[in-house]
């Protein structure tokens, strides 16, 4: 069993809110999937040719149609630029919190580490002590 340390509940806050970024991160990165995957679709529809040989009203209409369709892919290129800006900063928001989390469990290890030497070493000392009354009372 590990030694508590006073530390302890601030590194629960700590893996808490560890935990919370990296799902901030993978809903950054569907976000960034889910956008990228609307771009390929409004590029495709961008570049598909509707024309045909019929009236001047229905190209007109067509034409409209595309232009609506690069707009669309204009607006998905945002979209994905903005979701990669997000998934950025989320990413650097968890590196954060994941080296502060780092940092503690590293200075918990250490408290742990000396208080367990601490211990060991007052057991010592008194197997000492008892060593030496016996022989105290044996000589």
């Amino acid at each position: 069993m590990s030694t508590k340390t006073r530390l302890d509940t601030v590194f629960r806050l700590r893996e808490t809110e560890e935990d919370r970024a990296r799902q901030a991160l993978a809903d950054a990165q569907r976000d960034v999937a889910a956008a990228t995957d609307q771009l390929s679709a409004a590029k495709a529809r961008a570049a598909a040719d509707h024309r045909k040989l019929d009236s001047a009203a229905h190209w007109s209409l067509i034409e409209s149609a595309h232009a609506r369709a690069l707009q669309e892919a204009r607006q998905a290129e945002r979209a994905v630029q903005k979701a990669s800006d997000g998934l950025s900063q989320t990413r650097a928001r968890y590196l954060g919190a994941h080296t502060r989390t780092e940092a503690l469990r590293k200075a918990i290890e250490a408290r742990r580490a000396e208080v367990l030497r601490e211990e060991s070493q007052a057991e010592r000392k008194y197997m000492d002590e008892i060593a030496m009354i016996l022989y105290q009372s044996v000589a």
